[in-house]
């Protein structure tokens, strides 16, 4: 039997893998379902529209021929297809001072995105025969123990548990073990102690290198800001990275994607890191709390000002809006006030480092316990080769623990 801590696509390859190595998986994963970086959050707009966002990864690429092996058998599943929109970019450095943008295209390169949601794939991977996936489950620490009563007992693990959004709750002992592996890096973080007041739950496995290890990667924060709005906005790009930005990296018409709703033009607009931390900064605030949500509501305003200012100057690059007049004191033109936006934090949206470049996984051989993600590969473009980087990871970690299990 195997464990895995968190349902991203890292955890849910690592999963699959195993099981199809004859493995009973159990995944582990705090939120309501699987995805992590590939989730997707459905809602509907004030107007009755069915509307769906792509909180994380945007699209993915694919650099090694293992990974587009991989990308070939997820195609053939029907869960990813080519986005086939219009990707540009914007060079923002004198926008502030002079108002001024330049927009080009970027080269042609084959996307992916998950069908008809991001997390499509991570949903197929769960659907693998041995695996059970255990939502809204948070992991709080390992006991490592011997089986029966003999000192020649086999090692074993157990994943002590609490339900997401109970802290007050038993804590429950689950499984007989022979492999963890842990992939949401939330285990190593010493926000546990000041969201939860708990310890850090890897500090009770006895892995004290692996623990060291992931502490070292330190992640970059991201608001994602999902925006609908009541008319198509006339751009000739679907997708823009943005440079030189203090607030906003990247803006995508999500409702360009195959397989999405379509109707209403969606945007997914991600921050900088910079701006996610001076706003995170002292002021942590847990989910679902009022106080969160107010948070998230000046963030959300926040962000669509310096969206609609950056749409605004491009449609201004392409000719669909005029340039501001500078011989009177009207108003700076704006995109009309959407029908719908909210604010959604991403906590760990990036890794600043990769910790294990040669093996690609961290592992304690003396003990089962592995550790894989995107943190452990460099990935082949910053940001959306961070799919690929984590798949890689998870495919040589399931590859060293069943190859660990075989050997014990």
């Amino acid at each position: 039997m195997a464990a895995v801590v968190g349902a991203g696509i890292s955890g849910m390859v690592a999963a699959s893998e195993l099981a199809k190595m004859g493995f009973e998986v159990h995944v582990y994963e705090s939120g309501r379902g699987v995805g992590g970086r590939m989730s997707t959050r459905r809602g509907e707009a004030p107007d009755g529209t069915k509307v769906q966002f792509d909180l994380g990864a945007q699209y993915f690429t694919a650099s090694t021929s293992r990974f587009q092996a991989i990308l070939e058998e997820w195609e053939k599943a029907g869960v990813v297809a080519p986005w086939e929109g219009r990707f540009g970019c914007i060079e923002a450095a004198d926008f502030v001072t002079k108002g001024v943008i330049a927009v080009k295209p970027l080269p042609e390169e084959r996307r992916w995105v998950g069908i008809p949601t991001m997390n499509a794939v991570c949903k197929h991977l769960a659907g693998t025969k041995g695996v059970q996936v255990y939502p809204s489950t948070r992991v709080v620490g390992f006991d490592h123990f011997r089986e029966g009563e003999s000192e020649e007992g086999t090692w074993k693990w157990g994943v002590e548990t609490r339900p997401a959004g109970n802290p007050e709750a038993p804590v429950v002992t689950r499984g007989d073990y022979d492999v963890v592996v842990v992939t949401d890096k939330a285990v190593a973080s010493e926000r546990n102690l000041k969201l939860h007041g708990e310890p850090m739950p890897i500090e009770s496995a006895g892995v004290p290198e692996i623990t060291r290890t992931m502490q070292k990667c330190s992640q970059r924060s991201c608001f994602a800001l999902m925006v609908v709005m009541s008319e198509p906005i006339e751009t000739e790009f679907d997708s823009f990275q943005v440079q030189n930005h203090s607030m906003i990296a990247y803006m995508a018409r999500n409702s360009s994607k195959p397989g999405r709703p379509a109707g209403k033009d969606q945007w997914l607009v991600h921050s900088t890191g910079a701006y996610a931390e001076n706003f995170i900064a002292g002021n942590l605030t847990p989910k679902d709390t009022t106080e969160h949500a107010a948070r998230l509501k000046i963030v959300a305003e926040e962000m669509f000002v310096a969206f609609s200012e950056l749409m605004v100057a491009q449609l201004q690059v392409q000719g669909v809006l005029p340039p501001d007049s500078e011989d009177d004191d009207s108003p700076p033109q704006t995109l009309p006030q959407p029908l719908m936006m909210n604010a959604h934090r991403w906590g760990s949206a990036y890794p600043l480092c990769a910790v294990a470049v040669d093996e690609k996984f961290l592992c304690d051989t003396k003990a089962g316990f592995f550790a894989c993600g995107d943190y452990c590969v460099p990935p082949n473009s910053t940001p959306y080769g961070y799919v690929e980087a984590a798949t890689i990871s998870a495919v040589h970690t399931a590859m060293r623990a069943n190859q660990w299990s075989t050997m014990e």
